[in-house]
């Protein structure tokens, strides 16, 4: 049985929660939201409760709560928990609808290419992978439909945040560690600002090399859409070459634009 001892102010139960001050609980939320924020690939249970310093049923209750809100969602197969839907900053309903129009063009984008096509949208600090139409050839690179990926790294990230204002992708940046994941990887703020320039003039953004080391990808913001959103190509770099980059881009730009004519006319 667990204990409570009480006074004029409150209560302490035994997991060091405290009825006297709710704003603990609320701190100890905003821990396991950040935490959840950071992480690229889910957390776990046990990583929860390591991180947040609390027992492992407090973290599960907490986290249970969350999910039973919408804040936070819980993978079956792995048992790693996420950010939820009720942090996209967008309609669920609008991004249903756009997925299911979505589909056919992004398959025949995949098959014209013969690559990997993705479309993702910003939801909190990461982009999601909505739709995945891999690759038909033995050696590609694709991410899993539902995959959550960082800004700083990828192409779909780079095209989307073009389209932000500043003080929204530094509170992001802010927010997330710029993990290095190979020598190319921007890793400063500062730097990937400077990058996103780049991504306004030319019209798109590449991801050469630097979320995957034989990885390279292209992306083309979606403009005009009620959510922050992009479709992209990806394919090993020995194979996609940099010379093959603006023909690419042209299919990617003719698809986007279609999708945004067609969403927009029929909403």
């Amino acid at each position: 049985m667990n204990k409570k001892t009480s006074s004029k102010s409150g209560s302490t139960t035994s997991d060091g929660s405290s009825n006297a001050y709710p704003i603990r609980a609320v701190e100890r939320v905003c821990d396991i939201l950040d935490l959840l924020q950071r992480s690229r690939d889910g957390v776990s249970l046990p990583e929860t409760a390591a991180v947040t310093s609390l027992p492992k049923s407090s973290a599960f209750r907490y986290l249970s709560a969350l999910e039973a809100r919408g804040y936070v969602e819980r993978d079956e197969e792995s048992a790693v928990y996420r950010i939820g839907l009720a942090f996209q900053p967008h309609n669920t309903r609008q991004l249903e609808a756009f997925l299911s129009q979505a589909g056919g063009p992004l398959q025949r984008l995949r098959d014209d290419t013969g690559e990997t096509t993705n479309l993702g949208t910003l939801n909190g600090s990461a982009v999601v992978h909505n739709l995945v139409f891999e690759s038909s050839q033995m050696m590609r690179l694709a991410a899993r439909a539902g995959e959550r990926a960082p800004i700083h790294s990828t192409a779909l990230g780079k095209a989307i945040a073009a389209e932000l204002p500043q003080d929204h992708v530094l509170a992001i940046l802010n927010a997330v560690e710029m993990t290095p994941f190979t020598d190319t990887t921007i890793t400063t703020p500062e730097a990937y600002l400077s990058a996103l320039e780049t991504v306004r003039q030319q019209g798109y953004a590449i991801d050469d090399c630097e979320n995957q080391g034989d990885g390279r990808c292209v992306a083309v913001a979606l403009s005009g859409m009620p959510f922050p959103c992009g479709i992209s190509v990806s394919a090993p770099a020995r194979r996609f070459t940099i010379d093959m980059v603006p023909t690419v881009v042209k299919q990617i730009r003719s698809v986007g634009e279609r999708l945004v004519r067609d969403f927009l006319t029929e909403g």
